[in-house]
């Protein structure tokens, strides 16, 4: 905090700042001016937050530098200084908004009095403002996370088609219909991570920052484990996307080298209807799931895929009749084998690509289905296994990765066949298993009732009751339980703030988590991590 003395007398003036060092008044600077005009001089290069200054003065007045030095300190604190005989320009000088006043002379108890007042009025004005700059600034980010989610709703099919342009009017986004393009973008440690915390965040900022040269780039949050950037060109040329592909790739790759990252990205073809968006979108998904056979690649788009499209899977019928034969049997160990056996012939094939191992997948699941018929099975108890092979590309980051994921999933199909748990027709996860999963993993999102039944497409009502029914609770107190448990492994795992830890659980108001956490614990957030790590 700084003063400034504005005061003719030399005696007062220097009497005032031996006072107040005496006092050891918290001040970090104090400047003193011997008239207004220097006065006026000082506020401009220091802008102090207190100022006294005396009435009557050469050059200019009190009064006048008290209007002038108001402009450029509109929210500077006054304090006058006067004689008895000054006392009707004090009372003047209160009506422009000047704090508090000190009588000629003042005893050191009167000066501290009135400046400890003054302090303690700018403190609390200073206070005020930045609660209001804190609001202004988590109302803005309500209002940027509202557009990512209303955009990631648009790009992942959520509104019927022809109505797109109705919901970005409707909430009063403005989104030019001029060229557009999809992309996504992964980013994972190059190497297995050692468990220290990457700051992905600032990673995919300064990403961002690369393309906003280029055009308009909007953030949408798809709910996915990739990132989504909506891009709007305002001009267009031949190739003018690849262009920007070739410009930035080596400058990502190096930038990702020097990081210990592996960047990928891919960008959909270009478009200029926001009906296209959708399909755009899972151009650009699907794009990205090349980075599994292309491991130094870092940016995927149509035109360098297009010689490596899908064809006809070429694979020995035996090794399919094979794998059945383990399916059916009770070897989980020769199930192993031949399945790994499998994924790596046509992962190996020359110029696979991921439209040529879902088509694989796809004639294994067929057959499967065709060989238990000759068995004599009934439709309904037919051994009809699906194994999600586009959501494993996009959570896996290598083959070895996709192999041990496409083989859980078999696994969890060939258990419930041993273990007679549900007929082959039911074998998928159940929609409330479907929700809890959803929520496990996207916990920290703005989450309610009405998301979760939409994306797993059942009425609420009915699939609230549905979930209460099979886990004894209704959603939402899931949710906190999943919520307060992850809040509970950052507690213990990592030095973050109470108010970071309540924001990545998706519990923003920390007054909120903190209450949350006792009702479900006993304990607060910080009683909780004190006593775990004392023990």
């Amino acid at each position: 905090m700084t003063l400034l003395i504005v005061e003719d007398e030399d005696i007062i003036r220097k009497g005032l700042i031996v006072t107040l060092r005496k006092l050891e008044m918290d001040f970090e600077h104090i400047y003193e001016a011997g008239d207004g005009e220097e006065g006026l001089r000082l506020c401009r290069e220091h802008a102090p937050d207190i100022i006294m200054t005396d009435i009557k003065m050469p050059l200019m007045d009190g009064l006048t530098f008290i209007r002038e030095s108001q402009k450029l300190l509109p929210e500077g604190q006054f304090i006058i200084l006067s004689g008895y005989s000054d006392f009707e320009y004090a009372r003047t000088a209160l009506q422009y908004g000047v704090k508090d006043y000190l009588l000629k002379p003042s005893t050191k108890n009167e000066i501290k009095e009135v400046l400890t007042r003054v302090i303690g009025q700018l403190k609390e004005q200073q206070s005020l403002r930045l609660e209001l700059t804190e609001r202004i600034h988590t109302y803005e980010k309500k209002l940027d996370r509202f557009q990512e989610l209303l955009l990631g709703n648009i790009l992942s099919g959520r509104y019927p088609s022809g109505e797109i342009g109705h919901f970005l009017s409707h909430y009063s986004i403005a989104f030019p219909e001029e060229y557009m393009a999809v992309v996504c973008i992964k980013i994972t440690p190059a190497v297995s991570s050692d468990g220290s915390s990457i700051d992905y965040k600032n990673h995919f900022l300064w990403i961002v920052s690369r393309f906003e040269p280029y055009a308009a780039v909007y953030q949408a949050d798809i709910l996915s484990v990739y990132k989504c950037l909506l891009f709007n060109f305002s001009r267009l040329d031949s190739g003018y996307s690849q262009k920007i592909w070739q410009n930035l790739e080596d400058e990502i790759r190096v930038y990702g080298q020097k990081h210990g990252l592996r960047i990928c990205l891919s960008i959909s073809r270009v478009e200029s209807s926001r009906e296209s968006l959708p399909a755009m979108y899972q151009e650009a998904c699907m794009l990205l799931h090349y980075r599994l056979f292309h491991p130094e690649a870092v940016a995927f788009y149509p035109k360098r895929q297009r010689n490596t499209e899908t064809r006809t899977p070429v694979i020995p019928l035996t090794m399919i009749e094979t794998l059945y034969h383990y399916f059916i049997g009770n070897s989980q160990f020769d199930l192993r084998q031949n399945f790994y056996s499998f994924i790596h012939h046509i992962l190996s094939v020359e110029n696979s690509s991921p439209g040529y191992v879902c088509d694989c997948l796809d004639r294994l699941k067929d057959t499967f289905a065709l060989q238990a018929a000759k068995d004599g099975l009934e439709p309904e108890s037919a051994y009809r296994i699906e194994l999600s092979v586009s959501e494993a590309m996009t959570a896996c980051d290598s083959p070895d990765a996709l192999m041990d994921a496409l083989y859980a999933r078999l696994m969890d199909y060939w258990k419930r066949k041993r273990d007679g748990a549900a007929p082959a027709s039911h074998m998928a996860s159940s929609p409330v298993d479907q929700a809890i999963a959803y929520m496990e993993q996207n916990y920290y999102l703005d989450l309610d009732l009405s998301m979760i039944s939409d994306l797993i497409s059942m009425n609420s009502s009915y699939f609230s009751s549905l979930f209460k029914k099979k886990t004894g609770l209704n959603l939402i107190n899931y949710l906190q339980n999943v919520r307060i448990e992850k809040s509970k492994q950052l507690l213990l795992n990592t030095n973050q703030k109470l108010y970071e830890i309540s924001e990545a659980v998706g519990i923003p108001n920390i007054k909120y988590f903190c209450k949350l956490f006792k009702d479900y614990t006993g304990v607060t957030p910080s009683e909780f991590r004190k006593k775990e790590h004392s023990s």
